[in-house]
């Protein structure tokens, strides 16, 4: 620590901005970056956050308001600067990583999604999740009807290393019958199941996917 305070304002500013933007685009993600690949990612965030808060400046008028000392011009920069490699981070994580799988699927240069799992993969979709049964290494199937949820659950799956939580609206028994549960309380609050990852044995999904990822056929 005390030798990244020691090194130029300018570098700490860069560095700190684009830590943040990384942070923002790999959290969650479960991704391992070689040392030279998370020094690159936080140099391109910072570098591109500066120079847009460089090119800020220099749009603004060049009388300030008010006189400031070098320590407020300093902060006022590194926050502008962090401001926007965030700005930066949220951008290229909703929309920049998604079309550049585009590109390089219609180009032919990758197919993959370079995502760390299949699941992860599954997460990012943009579709809307309507049952998820999960599969329970006691033979036991825990179902999530979202359907029957009033309103719509904002997350419905939330998913760790060790295990995932859902709501569970019923259940099938070895014996394939079926019970339902009511997980609605007195109060409007709602029941969240935790399951271990020791117990799950398969999850599926059923989704509604975007017209444009589906492919229609004319009869």
């Amino acid at each position: 620590m005390e030798t990244l305070l020691k090194i130029p304002y300018e570098l700490q500013i860069v560095l700190v901005a684009g830590y943040l933007a990384y942070k923002i685009i790999s959290i969650g993600k479960g991704r391992n970056h070689r040392t030279e690949d998370f020094l690159l990612q936080v140099l391109s965030f910072g570098v591109a956050a500066r120079s847009a808060t460089a090119a800020t400046l220099w749009l603004l008028p060049k009388r300030m308001p008010l006189a400031v000392d070098e320590a407020v011009s300093v902060a006022l920069v590194a926050i502008l600067t962090c401001t926007i490699a965030v700005a930066f981070g949220m951008l290229w994580r909703s929309l920049g990583e998604r079309a550049a799988r585009v590109m390089m699927n219609a180009s032919g240069v990758y197919r993959d999604d370079h995502e760390s799992s299949v699941w992860q993969s599954i997460m990012n979709q943009s579709a809307k999740w309507t049952v998820v049964q999960i599969h329970l290494e006691n033979g036991l199937v825990l179902e999530a009807n979202f359907g029957q949820m009033k309103p719509f659950p904002k997350v419905p799956v939330i998913m760790n290393e060790d295990g995932m939580a859902v709501y569970v609206t019923g259940r099938y028994r070895e014996d394939n019958s079926f019970e339902q549960y009511e997980i609605t309380g007195n109060d409007g609050d709602i029941t969240l199941t935790y399951l271990p990852k020791s117990s799950i044995k398969r999850v599926d999904v059923s989704w509604r996917l975007p017209d444009r990822h589906v492919i229609t056929a004319k009869v």
